[in-house]
């Protein structure tokens, strides 16, 4: 028996073994390994971490200027955790995740007594300009790039519901 070298050849299982086997990898793979895991609570972590230092360097002054440069520092991770998050998990929790972190502790700095800088007032209650930047600019960022991961999952969600089941007899 002869086989054309032109025509591609196709191997179908019909073991219901195989194909439950699988199902959990592609699962796994969907939701991500472990280490991406890993990967996203570290990077959650230095969500928060970027919260402490944003408020603890809030009250610089460069000369007789404030100068709350450290409110750059939230709108980095909040610009770059939660799209870093997603392209691991391909998951929305863990895209806010370190939003969720960074804007949790950004407002229990700022709400609770300030106990490490005991003469600088950073509360939202004196109504600090710097503080209003540093919640205002973390949430913009982070808002536009859970919004810009959402847009892209519903993006290529419908170009899949568009292309269609794939048809098996065609090759490739």
């Amino acid at each position: 028996m002869t086989d054309a070298p032109d025509l591609p050849r196709t191997v179908t299982d019909t073991s219901s073994a195989a194909s439950s086997a699988a199902a959990p990898a592609n699962a796994a793979t969907e939701l991500g390994r472990p280490v991406d895991w890993l990967l996203v609570v570290w990077i959650t972590a230095l969500g928060a971490w970027a919260a402490l230092l944003g408020v603890i360097y809030l009250p610089l002054y460069l000369g007789t200027v404030p100068l709350p440069i450290s409110a750059a520092i939230g709108v980095a991770a909040m610009w770059w955790g939660p799209r870093t998050c997603y392209r691991l998990t391909h998951s929305m929790v863990a895209a806010f995740l370190p939003a969720a972190a960074w804007f949790a502790v950004s407002v229990w700095l700022v709400i609770t007594r300030n106990a490490i800088m005991v003469g600088v007032p950073l509360t939202v209650v004196v109504g600090q300009w710097r503080v209003m930047l540093l919640l205002g600019l973390g949430s913009l960022a982070a808002a536009a790039s859970i919004g810009l991961v959402w847009g892209d999952r519903l993006k290529s969600k419908l170009a899949t519901d568009r292309a269609g089941p794939a048809d098996p007899d065609l090759p490739g």
